[in-house]
């Protein structure tokens, strides 16, 4: 079965200390590299992905992700970046033209409880740049999603960013908190509030999350994650994880052998256990679940198709933002 997304984790720095993000905790390695990066996006490429996220870790903190950019355009992939804005407004010109899916973070109508969220320091005011940002991406004809990860905590500071969203044309994407470890940390009430804001102009809301946690998440007798199949997992020092970021149970080194790597047996035996783990027991990961249910046929699968396309009607008809397209590679590799 062929993959969709390429989850690329370019750094794992990150320049804040999210409450609820562990990644800041992970062990040091070196940034991705331009040449390993080149070499893993085309055969990636023409293994099926369709969809590159460069992510991390903060990923603006790799000096060449604007190059990672370029690379994955020439491929003809749909470009994604999803970042916390501290840096973004000094190199918002490198990422013009080159980000499909840009993704500003942010988790309140406030500076006090966003940069709280953030784990920011004082003095360094993180929400006025994610509001200085908004409008430099903008001027770079750059159209970024409001990404809000709501909590029991925040989510009644959605009204604020909704103002916001609406008064400057953008999606806001509300993304419930998940535990690695299983059982939800949401509320039912927060949920419930979450649902009733999806029913708005410019929220997008994939209400399949809500339905697989209401389930339980995923269950190892009868699995619905297809975290293997749709999704190829690449980490900063050239070595693919299996099955997902998360549990990576096998850390296989690349060497210029990704699409080798991607139809051998390793793979192929991760995507015969892929939700079957003991750890895939009550899981709810949202950006496993995500490209997962593309990959079912049944109440998840509508649900998900439903949302992507309310997204796609506001974001690229209503507000007329330019389309993003997967080019196909010919013969000679682009």
């Amino acid at each position: 079965m062929k993959p969709l997304l390429l989850h690329y984790y370019i750094t794992m720095r990150c320049n804040a200390r999210c409450a609820f993000c562990d990644i800041w905790k992970e062990p040091a390695m070196p940034d991705a590299s331009l040449p390993d990066v080149s070499a893993n996006l085309l055969q990636a490429r023409k293994a099926g992905c369709r969809f590159v996220d460069f992510t991390g870790g903060e990923p603006l903190l790799n000096r060449q992700l604007p190059e990672f950019l370029g690379e994955a355009k020439r491929a003809g992939y749909i470009t994604s970046v999803t970042t916390n804005c501290l840096l973004f407004p000094e190199r918002a010109h490198e990422l013009a033209g080159a980000v499909d899916l840009l993704h500003f973070s942010i988790n309140a109508d406030t500076h006090e409880l966003h940069d709280t969220f953030r784990g920011m320091p004082q003095g360094i005011p993180l929400f006025d740049r994610v509001l200085q940002s908004i409008d430099i991406a903008l001027l770079n004809k750059l159209a970024p999603d409001l990404l809000f990860t709501y909590t029991d905590r925040n989510i009644a500071a959605f009204e604020g960013i909704y103002r916001l969203a609406r008064e400057k044309k953008l999606i806001i994407i509300l993304d419930p908190q998940f535990d690695i470890n299983g059982k939800d940390p949401v509320s039912d009430a927060a949920h419930r509030k979450a649902t009733e804001y999806a029913g708005r102009p410019g929220v997008y809301l994939n209400r399949s999350h809500l339905t697989l946690r209401a389930r339980g998440g995923n269950h190892t007798d009868s699995p619905l994650c297809r975290a293997v199949d749709s999704t190829v997992v690449i980490l900063p020092d050239n070595t693919m994880a299996l099955p997902c970021f998360h549990h990576r149970i096998d850390l296989v080194p690349i060497k210029k052998n990704l699409a080798g790597l991607l139809s051998g047996h390793v793979r192929q035996e991760s995507a015969g256990m892929q939700g079957r783990y003991q750890f895939c027991e009550q899981c709810h990961i949202n950006c496993y679940f995500d490209p997962s249910y593309s990959y079912l046929r049944n109440r998840l699968f509508i649900q998900s198709m439903t949302a992507k396309l309310r997204y796609a009607w506001r974001k690229y008809i209503i507000y007329k933002r330019p389309r993003p397209i997967a080019r196909h590679i010919g013969p000679s590799g682009r």
